[in-house]
């Protein structure tokens, strides 16, 4: 009878394990993803990140607007993450152990400001398919993973600056700029400021007072066209710990661009070749990326294919003549 009763009790127990998927300590997913409003995380070295969704897009840490692919990657797994399997109870105490050396705190919000959920994500199982998970105040561990995805799911809570924020250069429609002015180094007489005068129209001047002034009238749409070019300029990747960032920093760039938007925000941003490539059959130099600094905070690696558009010349708006700028 006695080991009658052991046996019904361990059996009663590994199925409320197995089944209690109602549990509240199990519920690890948000069902909504409109219903979040913040995400905070956190690991035991005390480096911290927080997502949160302000006027219509998602900013990390208060300050940067979040590179969309990395917020789209989170809420996927906040809003699928589920429980695989209930581990042994041998398996229990390893997982625990895990959780409080390496494991990071998640905390969920609502947009009221209120905790929805909280939960430890710590090592990932011997094949790599399994996370563990435990709920804040919960006793038991659990191995998760999102349905259909194969791999851990812990590399998906991000932390780092260089992980979160949007590597946008430039991300402004053509009706929120007030002006533009492009100042190259070497080539001044093609250095120019374009400015919206009222409505759908501009003046484009030299940058520098000793170029002459072209009086011809400006190509029929083509300031709308350029400033047009200034939105979703992406960036390859950052170069925050790139060692000759100072040095770098030190030296004159090849052109520099102030970006000034209707409602009198500010961006200057820096480019210095990097990568100068050479044409075997016609035996020219051409550059293929740029180390850029965007506002004295920011450092990385753009490429000309997607910034080319926006080195044109002075001449380049006008009927007369064509740029003597080369790109």
């Amino acid at each position: 009878m006695i080991l009658g009763g052991g046996a019904w009790y361990a059996t009663q127990r590994n199925k409320t394990r197995s089944s209690g998927l109602e549990a509240p300590e199990m519920q690890f997913s948000v069902d909504n993803p409109d219903d979040i409003y913040k995400i905070f995380i956190a690991d035991r070295k005390g480096k911290t990140a927080t997502v949160e969704r302000k006027d219509g897009y998602w900013r990390y840490n208060g300050k940067w607007k979040v590179r969309p692919t990395a917020i789209e990657n989170l809420l996927n797994t906040v809003t699928r993450v589920k429980v695989a399997y209930l581990a042994s109870k041998a398996a229990e105490q390893p997982m625990i152990e895990s959780l409080a050396s390496e494991g990071i705190k998640v905390e969920i919000y609502n947009k009221k400001g209120e905790k929805i959920k909280c939960y430890y994500v710590g090592g990932v199982t011997n094949d790599e398919h399994g996370t563990f998970m435990m709920m804040e105040g919960a006793e038991t561990p659990y191995v998760t993973h999102i349905p259909n995805f194969i791999g851990q799911i812990r590399v998906r809570y991000l932390l780092g600056d260089d992980n979160w924020r949007d590597r946008s250069v430039f991300d402004v429609k053509a009706a929120d700029i007030q002006a533009v002015s492009v100042d190259y180094t070497k080539e001044k007489s093609e250095s120019f400021i374009l400015e919206r005068t009222g409505g759908e129209n501009f003046s484009v001047k030299p940058f520098h007072s000793v170029t002459p002034v072209n009086h011809s009238a400006p190509r029929k749409g083509i300031p709308e066209a350029y400033l047009a070019q200034f939105e979703q300029k992406i960036a390859e990747a950052f170069e925050t710990a790139n060692a000759s960032r100072d040095s770098i920093l030190q030296i004159p760039p090849f052109v520099t661009i102030t970006l000034k938007k209707t409602d009198g925000q500010q961006h200057v941003v820096r480019f210095w070749p990097v990568a100068v490539e050479q044409d075997p059959n016609q035996g020219t130099t051409y550059v293929e990326r740029y180390f850029t600094d965007t506002d004295g905070e920011v450092f990385m690696l753009t490429q000309q294919r997607v910034m080319g558009v926006l080195f044109r010349g002075y001449n380049f708006f006008f009927e007369s003549q064509g740029s003597k700028l080369k790109n």
